[in-house]
């Protein structure tokens, strides 16, 4: 049997100001968590968020109970036997840096220490489940026909749509390139070639 990857944490060859706490919980716990309260574990959810709901329901020791056991208590929960959930609880520090950090760290029978995604028993919790949704028909439920027979579709491809020529280079070689305005003088204009101003001492 190889030695555990937990061990040094848990003895240190050092003095430290730091202490690890481990705690135990089951795995039945997050499925419940990521389908009831919709917060699956780090790093599908943010860990604040996650350990806020987390945190409230691992305390109470006789619903996590009876998510394991069943309501009777019979055995008839959904508890994994072969897998567990570690949450790893780090206090201390050195100099002004104390705190806490939390983990969770996954724990199997055949693999010993691994990472929580790896858990067999989490599978479902990473994968989202797509449903199928057939989109509604807006046409169902009126009381005349908005669908086209194949001869109006024939017809309708047919109809040259507005503005189509725009854009369109081979229409443009038809028109004159040469860029002129036009201009027809109104009766009412006034055109006079003189300089209106030519008897101003400019």
């Amino acid at each position: 049997m190889r030695p555990s990857q937990l061990t040094p944490l848990l003895i240190q060859p050092t003095f430290s100001s730091s202490l690890v706490q481990l705690i135990a919980h089951p795995v039945v716990l997050l499925t419940y968590i990521a389908k009831e309260y919709l917060t699956p574990p780090p790093p599908s959810t943010p860990k604040a968020k996650f350990w806020n709901v987390f945190l409230p329901l691992s305390e109470r020791t006789h619903d996590v109970e009876r998510l394991v056991f069943g309501i009777n208590s019979h055995g008839e929960g959904s508890g994994a036997v072969t897998e567990i959930v570690v949450e790893v609880l780090v206090r201390g520090g050195e100099g002004r840096k104390r705190g806490i950090e939390r983990e969770l760290e996954g724990w199997s029978v055949t693999d010993g220490p691994c990472e929580i995604t790896k858990l067999e028993s989490l599978k479902g919790v990473w994968t989202k489940k797509t449903v199928a949704e057939a989109d509604p028909d807006p046409t169902r439920d009126i009381s005349f026909n908005l669908n086209l027979t194949p001869s109006q579709q024939r017809s309708r491809a047919q109809v040259p749509l507005p503005y189509e020529h725009e854009g369109n280079p081979s229409n443009r070689s038809n028109q004159n390139t040469a860029a002129a305005i036009l201009y027809d003088p109104d009766s009412a204009d006034d055109i006079d070639d003189d300089d209106p101003d030519e008897d101003l001492d400019i």
